[in-house]
């Protein structure tokens, strides 16, 4: 079954039993940058002068990235991924849930926190997607396999945004796990063009952790 990367992060950071989300703010800023770069290997939109311009703008038939794609489209100005990243976070999180229920990987169940406020989780209810999803990151982190280029795209994602806790659990040993996935993300991309959009999301990210600790901090 055909997945996009937003909805493979989402995937990645739900329990499969519980349905609750891990590393929640962080899941979802990379599943925001994951419209973005998911629209560069697809040749819809391309960076320039730091800028995030649109090639082609017909529509791929997935939702949440037609929407994304519109959206950069309309823009009045020119704007960079990480202006990009931080308007499409919430479409792009809701469009990877509402993808992933459509597909019947996972189940809406509502519940209540405390017995007081509700709240909805989304466990599992296919896991061979995810176990798919797991083979192709082992394949190039563990066995040092050359992934694909969305494979690649999703391994910068989770290195960038800090989610490697979410992989490979049962190892002890993660400093060779970062090493790997550092390594890819910066020397995989033959293309130009892509390894600048690349780098220009992960600046994205980078803002944002700066963002966060800055808050956490402050006490906001």
């Amino acid at each position: 079954m055909e997945t996009t990367l937003g909805e493979q992060i989402m995937l990645l950071s739900l329990d499969d039993t519980t349905g609750a989300a891990a590393l929640q703010p962080q899941s979802e800023f990379m599943i925001s940058s994951a419209s973005v770069l998911e629209l560069a290997l697809a040749g819809r939109i391309r960076l320039e002068d730091g800028r995030v311009l649109v090639n082609d703008p017909a529509p791929l038939g997935i939702p949440v990235l037609d929407a994304a794609l519109a959206a950069i489209a309309a823009a009045k100005q020119p704007e960079d991924a990480q202006a990009w990243i931080f308007r499409l976070k919430q479409e792009a999180v809701e469009g990877a849930r509402q993808g992933l229920l459509e597909k019947g990987v996972i189940r809406e169940e509502r519940t209540r926190r405390w017995g007081i406020f509700p709240v909805n989780r989304y466990p599992e209810a296919d896991g061979t997607v995810e176990e798919g999803v797991r083979a192709k990151l082992a394949a190039a982190v563990l066995e040092g396999g050359q992934p694909d280029d969305r494979t690649a795209a999703l391994i910068s994602l989770l290195h960038g945004g800090g989610l490697e806790s979410l992989l490979f659990t049962d190892r002890q040993d993660r400093e060779p796990i970062r090493a790997r996935m550092a390594e890819l993300s910066e020397n995989h991309w033959s293309e130009p063009v892509m390894k600048q959009l690349v780098d220009s999301v992960l600046v994205g990210l980078a803002g944002y952790a700066a963002t966060t600790v800055a808050a956490v901090n402050t006490g906001n």
